[in-house]
């Protein structure tokens, strides 16, 4: 196919919001001809992506293949998201405070964390938002496809939520950053009371717990969760971090958001008991004021 053919199809997308399989397969060639995804090819996707108003399967997967590869693989330095491809990919889905408006976009995001070795923490604040922005309203792509009440944390919500901040610590399994324990805590409040499922409150407690005392709590087995149900392996985590303390700038964090809204839910009091179930070797102020809000 000539190369001058790809603005005509693009338009035809734009302007039709339609596409047929046999146009993706031609996309397919164009934007894989010389075995790359430019910067222009990746931009014209995401309009056609936007364009589109009936959802084409081939065409979701070449979006996701190859934004995917465009900022994970073909830009350098490869395999690491730098802040600069962040913001573009954060951009192109509509800035930092918006909700992305499909399922492929959501799919991209998951899909970078999980392929990159190192992810920028406003990429991963922004992928959890969209989890938060499901949870709260029960609207948007992370809440599609199952019935989804509003300010509850479904069990899709608790696997979409592991899987972002198990990628986002890339590969050497870096801390949950303030701006993820944040969003997780906006959660915990908002959907505070609610019948939520089980494995979020455990998700909670290892998510901050890793904030607090970094790799003494791994983040890449956050998906994991269900196993933290059993109070005896939720002792053993403790057990690994003996040596790490919670220090007084922790504890004063923690100490504001656990009472931000004037309550405690219940992932915020399984956090404080799994603090207070930790080693008594720790005589800390800052972790036995934790221990008082309990």
């Amino acid at each position: 196919m000539a190369k001058t053919k790809l603005p005509e199809m693009i338009q035809s997308i734009l302007d039709e919001g339609r596409v047929e399989t046999g146009e993706v397969l031609t996309l397919r060639r164009w934007f894989y001809g010389d075995g790359l995804v430019h910067g222009d090819d990746a931009e014209a996707l995401f309009a056609a992506n936007g364009a589109l108003r009936g959802r084409s399967e081939t065409f979701d997967a070449l979006f996701v293949q190859a934004i995917t590869d465009f900022v994970v693989y073909q830009s350098m330095p490869t395999g690491r998201v730098t802040p600069g491809q962040a913001n573009w990919l954060i951009g192109c889905m509509g800035g930092a405070d918006a909700h992305v408006e499909t399922q492929s976009e959501l799919r991209v995001l998951v899909e970078i964390m999980e392929e990159a070795h190192e992810i920028p923490t406003a990429l991963a604040a922004f992928a959890l938002a969209q989890v938060k922005h499901a949870a709260i309203t029960g609207e948007g792509p992370a809440a599609r496809g199952r019935p989804h009440f509003s300010r509850v944390v479904d069990a899709g919500d608790v696997e979409l939520l592991a899987r972002i901040l198990a990628g986002a610590g890339g590969v050497e399994g870096a801390a949950v950053s303030r701006a993820e324990a944040d969003i997780l805590f906006d959660i915990a409040d908002a959907c505070s009371g609610s019948s939520n499922h089980a494995g979020w409150d455990q998700l909670f407690v290892r998510a901050i717990a890793n904030h607090l005392l970094g790799a003494a709590v791994p983040r890449r087995n956050l998906v994991e969760v269900a196993a933290l149900a059993r109070p005896t392996e939720a002792q053993a985590e403790w057990a690994v971090g003996r040596s790490v303390r919670i220090d007084a700038a922790g504890a004063d964090w923690l100490a504001r958001r656990v009472h931000r809204d004037g309550q405690i839910s219940q992932a915020e009091k399984a956090l404080l008991a799994f603090i207070d179930a930790g080693p008594g070797s720790d005589p800390s102020e800052a972790r036995a004021a934790i221990v008082r809000m309990a």
